[in-house]
């Protein structure tokens, strides 16, 4: 089924966060210091109080006090970073907030924030690089245990006949969504505050913003109809968020805050760049007996946030001695990294999978074959059985699309011309979250229905998956069916992170949609001048609005039934509340394997993807067109992590230098070719009543090692640091 809000976006009737228009807004900038490490000295903003359209200017001499972040940190009430600009004279990073101005116009603010004076007190930042990756320290847990060990792994390392000991490093990078982060705050007069937010966590940020500004719950209201790309980087409540809320509170007005492509670079986070070992130890037929996978990443000096890369390696592979895996982190001057597509699993994936590349180069075992060899039905680290793994499917069906068996394994053996082509090929697991969520769903007497539920929708199609959910379930057309979502005034649902929308708030709503119905079957089997009175309920079908007594040849109508009772609405509720991964019987995880092939200029060192292959269990398939989006989006966001995205910082100021589209490169039509994607396994009752499991950023997951492994295979070089650039393959 296509895109129901196509039409919408297409059009430009999609209304954004940044497009509710309100009268007598005020419009808010933020100035930023240019300094790292440090404190204000002084701040004068005296020339810019005095400004033309200035309303108000904050420093953290009159900015209102806020509560602490709350510890520890939970997804029930997501802090983006602990730390609280405009409260004290101290500065961790650069580009932290140390003025905030308030105008009639954006132009206005922002001028007036240039005209701000600031004296500082200047230190030395820290800024992540190899030398201080070795003062990194262990912090404490944040969402998985640090540290984990499974057998003895340095033992079956010590003892086996192949080890490959490496050492791999990914770079800092940023979301860069179409949409900026945006903020817009209104205060009603009985003190009730709504936020038109970009955000894929209304209830968190609810929670959050309650938390920190001291105020119920229950008077405040976050609205967010639509997100024009969110990626991880909106799941979380951010510093401009609680300032636009308290500033509009002082003036006793709407202000809105808007960031630029640069803030966003120092404002809402980004991914750490990793430093990783991985110590594969093996059997001379390829039969892993150890891993070791350590992972070391930067967080700012006042937060312990961890990019938890070695996550893969817990569970892809069986190791017949042991597993073991840790984190670190390096404190530094910069603000807090924060999940970005594929958080954890894209980077440790780089590293496991580039590894089992060079042991099957080492053993002689095609790259295939070694999977499927150390292949496994139950996860190594929690020992329970996987629900559903098609990972033997996804290789051997991916192989066979890509035509794997035509590709000579010797590097630099094929060639096209004077360019020389390199295929390879990685495998991923990702984590199937499992969290609560409520839908309600109303019947109609003119035979419509709506579908409530505070979940999101962030550019991947929840509007449209959740009218086929709740269609199916009724028994009625698609475009009888309108969906509502994105306020915290719907029933409450799940952050749309970690590919849980679809699993998670899909099921509430086909609960909500089946109570309805069954509602509607009770009133024909038992109200007034039942029609199937007698029958069974298990007899009735329900189809084209109708509901069906097949063996009876009798059938009714939802808005003939609701006219019959004198009632004009039927209302369904659904709970779904699944039991913890923890506790539950099985490992639910998704699955994928991914064959890349590339083409590299000998004299450039320019790589271009010529063609790439996906193929994933992600369960049940609710909607294939959306679907192959998704698998599109995540394939492109990969290519972008393996060849082009990095965020340099400047060693000596610790600012992140290429803070704009110009400087941060991002894949385009020209670097894509066409991408062909299959989907493997089939329900899983484990990972939902709706059988579906995580798939978006599944997606992204081992793009980047299946091209950096075709680029070895290609020019005979091990590039074991993304992004690939040209001087690292010349």
């Amino acid at each position: 089924m296509p895109r129901t809000d196509g039409r919408l976006k297409v059009t430009g009737a999609a209304r954004y966060s940044a497009d509710v228009p309100l009268d007598g807004m005020a419009h808010a900038a933020i100035v930023h210091s240019t300094i790292a490490n440090g404190r204000t000295v002084s701040i004068d903003t005296t020339s810019a109080e005095e400004a033309p359209g200035v309303v108000a200017v904050f420093t953290h001499h009159n900015m209102p006090r806020m509560n602490p972040t709350p510890e520890p940190w939970s997804h029930l009430h997501p802090h983006g970073q602990s730390y609280l600009p405009l409260l004290a004279d101290a500065v961790h990073y650069a580009g932290q907030p140390i003025a905030l101005v308030i105008a009639e116009t954006l132009d206005q603010a922002t001028y007036a924030g240039t005209l701000i004076k600031v004296e500082y007190e200047a230190d030395q930042p820290v800024v992540f690089n190899r030398e201080t990756a070795k003062e990194a320290v262990d912090p404490p847990p944040f969402l998985w245990p640090v540290a984990s060990s499974v057998g003895d792994a340095d033992e079956g390392i010590a003892t086996a006949a192949v080890t490959i000991d490496q050492t791999y490093t990914t770079s800092d990078r940023h979301h860069n969504q179409m949409e900026p982060h945006v903020s817009t705050a209104v205060w009603d007069a009985d003190e009730t505050l709504t936020l038109y937010e970009t955000t894929q966590h209304i209830f968190g940020a609810r929670e959050l913003v309650s938390i920190v500004l001291g105020i119920p719950p229950e008077k405040i209201t976050i609205v967010s109809h639509f997100l024009g790309g969110g990626f991880g980087g909106k799941a979380y409540v951010w510093p401009h968020t609680l300032l636009a809320a308290l500033a509009a509170k002082v003036v006793n007005r709407p202000v809105r805050l808007q960031l630029t492509r640069a803030q966003m670079y120092s404002m809402v986070g980004h991914q750490a760049a990793t430093v990783q070992q991985v110590v594969l130890g093996a059997g001379e037929d390829g039969t892993l007996a150890g891993i070791r996978h350590d992972s070391i990443s930067p967080t700012p000096v006042f937060d312990d946030y961890i990019e938890y890369a070695a996550l893969a390696a817990r569970s892809l592979w069986a190791a017949g001695a042991g597993i073991a895996t840790n984190h670190k982190v390096v404190h530094v001057n910069r603000n807090t990294p924060t999940a970005m597509r594929s958080p954890h699993e894209a980077l440790g994936h780089f590293a496991l999978e580039s590894a089992m590349d060079e042991l099957a180069y080492a053993t002689g075992v095609d790259p295939v074959a070694l999977r499927l060899l150390n292949d496994t039905e139950i996860d190594p680290y929690s020992g329970r059985p996987f629900s559903t793994r098609a990972m033997r499917e996804c290789l051997t069906k991916g192989a066979e699309r890509f035509g794997w068996d035509e590709r000579t394994p010797e590097p630099r053996s094929m060639r096209d011309g004077r360019y020389l082509i390199g295929q390879g090929m990685a495998s991923a697991i990702y984590t199937h979250w499992r969290w609560p969520a409520k839908a309600r769903v109303t019947v109609h007497r003119d035979g419509s229905a709506l579908v409530e539920t505070g979940t999101h929708e962030l550019g991947t199609g929840t509007y449209t998956v959740m009218q086929q959910v709740a269609a199916d379930a009724l028994g009625v057309a698609p475009e009888k069916v309108t969906v509502r979502l994105g306020d915290t005034r719907l029933p409450a649902s799940h952050p749309s992170i970690g590919s849980a929308t679809m699993a998670n708030a899909g099921a509430s709503v086909m609960l909500a949609a089946k109570a309805a119905r069954d509602r509607a079957i009770e009133l024909a089997l038992a109200g007034r001048d039942a029609p199937f009175a007698g029958a069974e309920p298990d007899d009735v079908l329900v189809a084209d609005g109708r509901l069906v007594l097949a063996r009876a040849s009798l059938e009714i109508t939802y808005a003939e039934l609701l006219a019959r009772n004198g009632l004009s609405t039927l209302v369904g509720d659904g709970d779904y509340d699944p039991v913890e991964e923890a506790l539950g019987p099985k490992a639910v995880f998704s699955f994928s394997a991914v064959f890349a092939e590339v083409r590299v200029d000998p004299d450039l060192g320019l790589v271009r993807l010529n063609r790439f292959v996906g193929a994933y269990d992600a369960g049940r398939i609710i909607n294939p067109k959306t679907a192959r989006s998704q698998a599109i989006g995540g394939i492109i966001w990969g290519v972008g992590q393996a060849l082009l995205e990095q965020s340099e910082t400047d060693p000596a100021t610790a600012r992140f230098a290429n803070r704009n589209y110009s400087g941060y490169l991002v894949p385009t039509n020209a670097d894509i070719p066409e991408l062909d994607v299959l989907f493997a396994g089939g329900f899983d009752e484990e990972a939902s009543p709706l059988g579906a499991k995580g798939l978006g950023e599944l997606t992204a997951v081992s793009v980047a090692p299946a091209i950096a492994n075709a680029v070895h295979h290609a020019t005979g070089k091990r590039v074991r640091d993304l992004p690939i650039t040209v001087e690292k393959i010349l």
